[in-house]
């Protein structure tokens, strides 16, 4: 009996010792651990099709009113569309988006609608030219409001010659027509250029005597201007009916009429200078699929616009980009425009591009 127990010993110390090496050595649960992540991530790489076409926007600042609707005109886009992916550019206003178009940074740039012209005719700055623009779809038709400290003794437009004026947010279209306008009315202020948050900082404590701030409609108070009007005594200058004409003729400024009571104080309608601004491309930057679906969110997905567009919506956003924009369209707008109802006769010619 004695001599059988070590082995009892020896045998039960040999099971315990291979029971713990199994355990120990099963790499089931490790193998696992890692593996599940790997399928993870390729899943998610496959969710996005590779022949997505990534398309460059280039917008506006995140202090315009504009940033969050183009944002989410943007993701709507890529929503509906199984062709492109836009990636939405932060850019300091609309001049400098569109200079970006220009220069082959970005696929999409906005512009507002007089520069496009000087810059496809190679006016000014833009020689030798840019034929190879085309619109694609209206944001805004956009009046330029003038709001003045009341103490500053401005009544009019031509008071303004030698007054400390921001002309508009730095690189921002708005800076740039205000200069072309004041320089057809041949009145020189003293310019203040600066960004949009430092010129309303500098309105509010004295440090000039108003600026120019461009409102989403004529029809909808510019928010900036309204929180003013709240903390300092701010009034707004329209133009007269004389200057208006010079600048409809020098042709470097739209007119529109702001109603009365859109700002407080305002007991008459306004005549304020503007621009209309359109999401531009170069006709090979796009396909006329891309553009196709690119245009398709504004022309008929207005009402998922709406919680973010600054002013009311445009229900004939088409009947007003063809006002606002007379000048060829993508083609792919164009097929969009007919699949819509449109018939090709029926729209103006100059709108229609040669490869069409």
């Amino acid at each position: 009996m004695k001599s059988k127990v070590p082995l009892l010993l020896l045998a039960l110390i040999l099971v315990i010792g291979l029971i713990s090496i199994a355990g120990c050595d099963d790499p089931e649960p490790v193998e696992e651990a890692e593996e599940e992540p790997e399928e993870a991530v390729e899943e998610e790489e496959e969710a996005v099709p590779a022949d997505v076409k990534d398309v460059s926007w280039s917008i506006t600042s995140s202090a315009s009113g504009w940033y969050a609707w183009k944002a989410t005109y943007a993701s709507l886009v890529n929503e509906h569309s199984d062709l492109i992916n836009v990636t939405a550019v932060e850019a300091g206003g609309a001049q400098e988006a569109f200079e970006m178009l220009l220069e082959d940074m970005i696929l999409i740039g906005n512009s507002n609608s007089l520069e496009r012209d000087k810059a496809a005719e190679g006016e000014d700055i833009y020689a030798p030219g840019h034929p190879d623009l085309r619109a694609l779809v209206l944001g805004a038709s956009a009046p330029n409001n003038l709001a003045v400290r009341a103490d500053s003794g401005i009544e009019s437009f031509s008071d303004l010659e030698g007054m400390k004026i921001n002309p508009g947010g730095m690189g921002t279209a708005t800076e740039q027509i205000t200069q072309n306008v004041l320089e057809v009315l041949g009145i020189e202020p003293d310019y203040q250029f600066m960004g949009m948050d430092d010129a309303i900082d500098a309105l509010r404590d004295g440090h000039i005597d108003g600026f120019f701030k461009t409102a989403a409609t004529p029809d909808a108070p510019d928010a900036v201007i309204q929180e003013l009007q709240m903390t300092a005594d701010i009034r707004t200058i329209g133009l007269t009916e004389e200057e208006a004409d010079m600048i409809r003729d020098a042709n470097v400024a739209f007119i529109y009429e702001v109603p009365a009571g859109t700002y407080e104080n305002q007991d008459e309608d306004l005549l304020a200078k503007g621009t209309a601004y359109v999401s531009q491309t170069k006709k090979d930057n796009l396909t006329r699929e891309e553009a196709y679906d690119f245009a398709l969110v504004g022309f008929t997905m207005q009402e998922k616009l709406e919680d973010t567009t600054p002013g009311p919506i445009m229900e004939d956003i088409i009947d007003v980009q063809l006002a606002a924009a007379p000048y060829y369209w993508h083609a792919g707008v164009i097929d969009l425009l007919l699949d819509l109802g449109y018939e090709l006769d029926d729209l103006p010619e100059e709108i229609i591009p040669p490869e069409f």
